[in-house]
């Protein structure tokens, strides 16, 4: 039997290896392609609808590649902007982004993307949620079919919605929370463990994520 942990581990050394924009070299990025490719067929998870409680989870992004090639990736933590997170539902403010968590909860089947997002002087924290709903059909276990239809902008504890928009930059009438016209994506899971998940997803991108043991940030996981 092929022992999965030193799989794992060339994975997360060859992911630990991008470069401060994001990207990778040519071989740190075939390094982390062959650990996956290594990886999908041990999965111990091969029937995702059979194991719905197992899969969910807080997960956290380790590695995010939106495109064909090392280039058409982004570091976890870098510079954007509240339009760009939103779908264009909230203003051109530049942000910060620290960490991306994906929230797959079996109740009411939520999957929700939760950015955690600083001003860029880092004195101010929020959290921007894209609340989504999934389902798995019979036919196609692994895969995900989500629904995004929310995104919304939340203060952590102790800071109101005026406080929020102020720090910010954001109009006083902003609203926190916007509807989205339907998004409906999929992702189909290659494999999953204990603490770990890798994702292919339906426009081409690649993901690997760490299970949290936390609470939860968008819903609560007892």
């Amino acid at each position: 039997m092929t022992d999965i942990a030193p799989i794992k581990a060339e994975l997360l050394a060859a992911i630990a290896c991008a470069q401060p924009d994001g990207s990778y070299a040519d071989t740190d990025f075939d390094r982390i392609h062959a650990a996956i490719a290594a990886l999908t067929p041990l999965t111990p998870t091969p029937d995702c609808l059979a194991a719905e409680a197992f899969v969910a989870s807080p997960w956290r992004s380790l590695y995010s590649q939106f495109g064909p090639r090392h280039t058409a990736g982004k570091p976890t933590r870098h510079q954007t902007t509240m339009n760009l997170q939103s779908f264009n539902k909230f203003p051109a403010v530049d942000l910060f982004v620290s960490d991306i968590d994906q929230e797959i909860r079996v109740a009411d089947a939520h999957y929700n993307n939760v950015v955690s997002i600083a001003t860029l002087d880092g004195a101010h924290q929020a959290e921007m949620i894209i609340w989504g709903q999934y389902r798995i059909d019979a036919a196609t276990p692994q895969r995900y079919t989500v629904n995004f239809y929310a995104v919304e902008l939340r203060p952590p504890a102790g800071v109101s919605e005026a406080e929020v928009r102020a720090q910010f930059g954001l109009p006083e009438d902003q609203p926190l929370k916007a509807e989205l016209k339907p998004m409906k994506l999929h992702s189909d899971v290659v494999y999953c463990d204990d603490d770990m998940r890798i994702n292919f997803g339906s426009m081409g991108g690649v993901y690997v994520l760490r299970r949290l043991a936390a609470p939860g940030k968008s819903v609560s996981f007892g």
